[in-house]
């Protein structure tokens, strides 16, 4: 273990004495840690556990002292725990929580304090939020496992099954928004830019903020991508049929998105969308969606980080998405056809189904089973020849999205969904067939 402190050579000394024979750290002027650094037993409850400073976190100064661990200053400083019984870490500044994180990987999950003046007092959290996927600043539920919804806010804030015929979420509009630099790409006319940061943290963006997220290309230099809207019913489109139309770019561009993603290049993707590379949010997709993702699969690091890579940065063809909902295109691919998207074929699938298109490929169990959904939902068998009740079993069989999402539309499927199942929507599956409500047209 070595610790630097800029300012004095004796006081480094000093400090590294007091750590050989006490367990109190004494107050040390401008720390510096250049190397993981543990410091044993923090108390949390009625228990201890070992935390670790990241190698690299300064403070002004830090005080481990019975069991009791504070930063003051800190400038960037980040501290883990690999003891998996802290489900998170949480920082207070004079007694009120400021900055909290769910211990999602022990050991690997770290906890970053705020640029800010003042005395931190760190500390594991011994209670777990069932179905949380990552906590709030006030370590309350700030995203949920699918199926799920956040209910409440701030420190409050929990995840619950929608339930009772009606959706029980209360989403908190975001108060700020950083958005980053305008992708170069345009899609439909219109340019997207992802979000940097938002406050608070989990919380939903407003139409006003969501529309913010886009602009018409206007005189960009870059390529129009024509990426024709998907009606509520859509038709089925053979890529043999393909002529020198708009349809044609369309096309084409799918199938370079397909072949981009596919490979990992993480470098000509960011190239092709415009966008600067995000270490941080790859890292955090890849321990939360992806992660359930290839959950019990035997998925290469290659599958993997093409996973990644979609979720985090799209393509051309699906900027229009956000992250979570391009995640969950991939986990209807795996749904429909059992397996992970691992070929340039596959791919070419996935974004076909994120652009409402009718994938190549096709799984005749897995279209048997929407057949059954349909007539336990509309009484009555479908009829394929009928393009509402093609486009139902479709949409069930392999997740096509609509181009334009109707948010009452979907609220109102899903307590349909709920009255005749009797459970409400939690799997891919299940959410296809909400989709199909949704979007189909279909009527008993």
């Amino acid at each position: 273990m070595i610790l630097t402190i800029i300012k004095k050579l004796k006081l480094f000394l000093f400090f590294l004495i007091l750590i050989a024979v006490s367990p109190a750290l004494a107050s040390a002027s401008s720390f510096s840690a250049d190397a993981d650094i543990t410091v044993t037993a923090v108390t949390y409850g009625d228990s201890t556990v070992d935390m670790t400073i990241q190698n690299g976190s300064t403070a002004e100064s830090i005080t481990f002292d019975s069991g009791i661990l504070t930063a003051t200053d800190p400038v960037s400083f980040k501290i883990s725990c690999n003891d998996s019984t802290a489900y998170g870490i949480r920082a207070t500044l004079s007694g009120n929580t400021v900055a909290c994180v769910k211990n999602f990987d022990p050991g690997t999950t770290y906890l970053t304090l705020p640029n800010n003046p003042g005395e931190y007092t760190i500390e594991p959290i011994a209670t777990n939020l069932s179905n949380a996927v990552t906590y709030n600043s006030a370590c309350g539920a700030a995203t949920c496992e699918s199926g799920f919804a956040i209910y409440g806010t701030g420190s409050n804030a929990v995840c619950v099954i929608p339930s009772g015929g009606g959706i029980i979420y209360q989403p908190t509009s975001c108060s700020s928004v950083a958005y980053d630099d305008w992708q170069t790409t345009c899609v439909n006319g219109w340019q997207y830019r992802n979000i940097k940061s938002q406050s608070p943290s989990g919380c939903s963006l407003t139409s006003a903020q969501e529309n913010d997220r886009k602009r018409q290309c206007g005189t960009s230099t870059a390529p129009d991508i024509e990426t024709t809207p998907t009606a509520p019913t859509p038709t089925a489109t053979s890529e043999t049929s393909v002529s020198d139309s708009a349809g044609n770019v369309v096309w084409k561009q799918i199938l370079n998105d397909a072949e981009i993603i596919a490979t990992g290049d993480v470098n000509q993707l960011l190239s092709e969308v415009g966008a600067k590379r995000d270490l941080d949010a790859e890292s955090g997709y890849s321990r939360t969606v992806v992660e359930r993702i290839v959950k019990n699969t035997e998925a290469s690091d290659q599958t993997r980080n093409a996973i990644t890579n979609f979720v985090t940065y799209g393509t051309p063809t699906t900027q229009p998405l956000g992250a979570g909902e391009r995640a969950g295109v991939v986990n209807s691919f795996k749904s429909a056809f059992g397996r992970l998207p691992t070929t340039q074929e596959d791919w070419n699938d996935v974004i076909k189904i994120a652009n409402g298109r009718w994938p190549g490929q096709i799984n005749k169990e897995t279209e048997k089973n929407a057949e059954a959904a349909f007539k336990k939902i509309y009484l009555r068998n479908p009829d394929r020849t009928n393009a509402r009740d093609d486009a139902a079993i479709t949409v069930m069989a392999y997740g096509l999205r609509p181009a334009n999402r109707n948010l009452d539309s979907e609220k109102a499927a899903i307590r349909i969904f709920t009255n005749i199942y009797g459970y409400s929507p939690a799997t891919a599956t299940a959410w296809d067939v909400v989709r199909a409500i949704s979007y189909s047209g279909v009527t008993r």
